[in-house]
């Protein structure tokens, strides 16, 4: 399993109807619709992409398969970014 945590160089701020999340070294933001926020805060609080999915899956009562690719996609991109780490998880 992964572990995805924000990098140092990440702050995030909930705003209505999403958040921004704020590269400290590029000085780049980044805009997050409600959905994109509320899995940034889900893997800050656990550091597990299958636990998010799960829970958009409940939360806003999608797919399974919606959920992994809005999940899958958003790490991708915001690793891409500099703001999210992706380790191996200890067993």
């Amino acid at each position: 399993m992964t572990r995805v945590t924000p990098t140092a160089d990440a702050v995030f701020a909930g705003l209505p109807g999403g958040g921004v999340v704020l590269h400290t070294g590029t000085k780049r933001y980044y805009s997050l619709n409600e959905t994109g926020a509320r899995i940034w805060s889900l893997l800050e609080e656990h550091g597990d992409a299958q636990r998010a999915i799960e829970t958009i899956v409940a939360e806003y009562g999608i797919t399974r398969d919606e959920a992994t690719a809005a999940v899958t996609d958003l790490v991708a991109q915001l690793t891409t970014a500099g703001l999210l780490h992706q380790s191996a998880a200890a067993s």
